[in-house]
């Protein structure tokens, strides 16, 4: 059992080390062009001459990402700004904090010039400029040895889930997953420990941390129980209001070489262990378990493909290949709990295609299906990425579009209405569309949100079609 637990770690810091770092091919030539060192603008120069040195804040308890001992910063942040400070020639001062939150604060009060191994959150945003991603690594759980895998995060969803404060992942899981029962703990070991004693059904935390954590702390108790989609991005966080900073960041970020980065990243991220025997025993049941372990992979991977492609078949219209009613209903009512919950604008956009039955009358429904995909296309081909399109039934076309206020839904609109009447279709002359544009307002549920859609859709065609009208603002008069 012991060389089982022992492997598990090895190969789950070893899935690490596989991971795609950003943008190595182009940091490396921008190296190569840069040899004689970096290179500055006089504004930046000046810039540096004046602060003469930089303070930076670190997360003081998350190793191997970093930890502040004995007054000093170890790990993977302190490598890293070590080698950015060579490059940037510039003395960094720590700041040290009792917790990450703590640092954060700091930041925020401009007490450090900078964070390192800091991933961007809209919140942050607020106080502090980001360079280039140069570290990325894939958020898992920490379970307890009886727990069952997890491939998903919507699996457990339901259960209480312990998350660091100030984490990025705090925010943006809330934002991903409304419904997610997150507890906010002071550190990944304070969490953990909440796990080992069952008062968290799991810890999520980045994988590295967690695998230090569980080998050199909780062997035989917990487990890490599933790897999410989700990565954790990391970065130099600087102060917004000099924002000279991150430029001269990104320039020395740039120039760290694929095989710099790789030597700070093994030096603590691929634990090293040594056995104390060698005997036959233990190296085949390591290799029975590998061998076990790999032919679980290939079937929960199997699995995995096959429910993917069930799962998007379920929710995708035949015909055009968007989003079918279902997913339009799932989509619409995560928009009214965000709106809700965080007072974020959207609008929906009911379309219409005009006289439509005059084209499968005259032209047959070969052609009004032709009719129906072209126009999916020309919708999809001119919207947000964010906004959400699906047919909403025969004729009809929704889109959600977050973020969007009422006028912003009538341009859209109007834009969307343009682009379909000048469009040259071949089996016909002409298509043309109705629109109708609802903006959430605060007591909307999705059936009065359709209805005032649906009404300002009537509206429009009762006016001549090829129109766009938005819906009235409460109390809604009758038309």
């Amino acid at each position: 059992m012991r060389y089982l637990t022992q492997s598990m770690l090895i190969f789950a810091v070893i899935l690490v080390g596989f991971l795609p770092l950003p943008g190595f091919a182009e940091q490396e030539l921008v190296q190569k062009n840069s040899a004689e060192g970096l290179v500055l603008t006089a504004e930046e120069r000046r810039y540096l001459q004046q602060k003469q040195q930089l303070s930076m804040c670190v997360n003081p308890d998350a190793m191997p990402i970093g930890k502040i001992e004995a007054g000093k910063n170890i790990g993977l942040s302190a490598d890293f700004i070590h080698l950015l400070a060579e490059k940037i020639n510039i003395p960094v001062l720590l700041i040290t904090s009792q917790s990450w939150l703590e640092s954060l604060q700091l930041a925020e009060q401009r007490q450090c010039d900078i964070l390192v191994l800091a991933m961007a959150t809209p919140e942050r945003k607020k106080f502090l400029d980001f360079t280039d991603d140069y570290l990325s690594f894939p958020l898992a759980i920490a379970v307890s040895k009886k727990q069952k895998f997890i491939s998903r995060i919507e699996e457990v969803l339901d259960k209480q889930l312990g998350i660091e404060k100030g984490d990025a992942y705090a925010e943006l899981l809330h934002l991903l997953y409304p419904a997610i029962d997150l507890v906010e703990v002071e550190s990944l070991h304070a969490g953990l420990d909440k796990v080992s004693r069952n008062q968290l059904y799991g810890m999520i935390g980045t994988l590295p941390d967690i695998s230090y954590a569980l080998q050199n702390q909780y062997i035989g108790e917990l487990k890490i129980a599933g790897k999410l989609q989700q990565q954790s991005n990391l970065g130099i966080a600087t102060r917004n209001d000099e924002p000279l900073l991150a430029g001269i960041f990104n320039k020395a970020i740039a120039q760290v070489s694929e095989q710099e980065r790789r030597e700070i990243i093994n030096d603590w991220v691929v634990i090293k262990y040594e056995s104390a025997t060698d005997d036959s025993i233990g190296r085949v049941a390591v290799g029975v378990f590998g061998l076990i372990f790999i032919f679980l992979l290939y079937h929960y991977w199997q699995l995995r493909k096959y429910n993917d492609c069930l799962r998007c078949l379920s929710i995708t219209d035949k015909l055009t290949n968007i989003n079918n009613r279902l997913k339009l209903d799932q989509q619409l009512d995560d928009a009214l709990h965000l709106a809700q919950r965080y007072q974020f604008d959207f609008s929906i956009i009911l379309i219409d295609i005009d006289h439509f039955k005059n084209i499968n009358d005259k032209y047959g429904h070969l052609i009004g299906d032709y009719a129906i995909k072209t126009l999916a296309q020309l919708l999809s081909h001119n919207i947000r990425q964010i906004d959400t399109l699906g047919r909403w039934g025969g004729e009809e076309f929704l889109i959600i579009c977050p973020g969007q206020t009422a006028d912003g839904g009538l341009l859209l609109a109007e834009k969307l209405r343009s682009i379909i009447d000048k469009h040259p279709f071949e089996h016909f002359a002409h298509l043309s569309c109705s629109f109708g544009v609802a903006a959430y307002v605060e007591g909307n549920n999705a059936d009065i949100l359709l209805k005032r859609a649906d009404k300002a859709l009537y509206k429009a065609k009762n006016q001549g079609r090829n129109q766009v009208f938005s819906s009235a603002e409460p109390p809604y008069p009758d038309d």
